[in-house]
């Protein structure tokens, strides 16, 4: 897997805001999201995942939100990080990502914010790939995280 360059396509990337307090919170401006989350789509080309996505969603909530759409399609109680929905052929993946939930992680495990949100992102994006937890899923979440953190320094 090779590291890709250069500017990515901005087109493939949707960001929507759910949370209003999202302009001190997330570690991440939105031009740094849209170009980390573009790195990855074009580095899936590369990766050997089993679906690359036509396109990404990302949604910004907060941890009540995040709540009622893992107990809804998770079945699990309480907030998570990420949740990654696979999309279609001709529909985007999404993800939903708590802004709560990151900051949080970050106090409590001493987490670097700006690098601990690009690893939740790179892992969902890896989920939209099809891959579930495994050493394939690792070794191309730590790929997406390279090509992001390029993408966004």
């Amino acid at each position: 897997m090779g590291a890709v360059r250069g500017n990515q396509p901005q087109a493939t990337v949707r960001i929507f805001c759910r949370y209003p307090a999202t302009a001190w919170i997330l570690p991440l401006d939105r031009r740094q999201q849209r170009a980390a989350l573009a790195a990855m789509l074009a580095a899936a080309e590369q990766a050997n995942v089993p679906v690359v996505p036509p396109a990404v969603e990302l949604h910004l909530v907060d941890d009540a939100v995040m709540s009622a759409a893992n107990r809804r399609s998770m079945g699990c109680q309480g907030p998570t990080n990420v949740l990654s929905f696979p999309g279609g052929c001709d529909s985007p993946g999404t993800l939903l990502f708590s802004l709560d939930t990151l900051r949080r992680e970050c106090l409590l495990y001493g987490q670097e914010p700006g690098e601990h949100a690009l690893r939740l992102l790179a892992h969902g994006m890896a989920h939209l790939c099809g891959l579930d937890h495994s050493e394939q899923m690792d070794a191309v979440s730590d790929y997406f995280m390279v090509v992001a953190a390029e993408a966004v320094a």
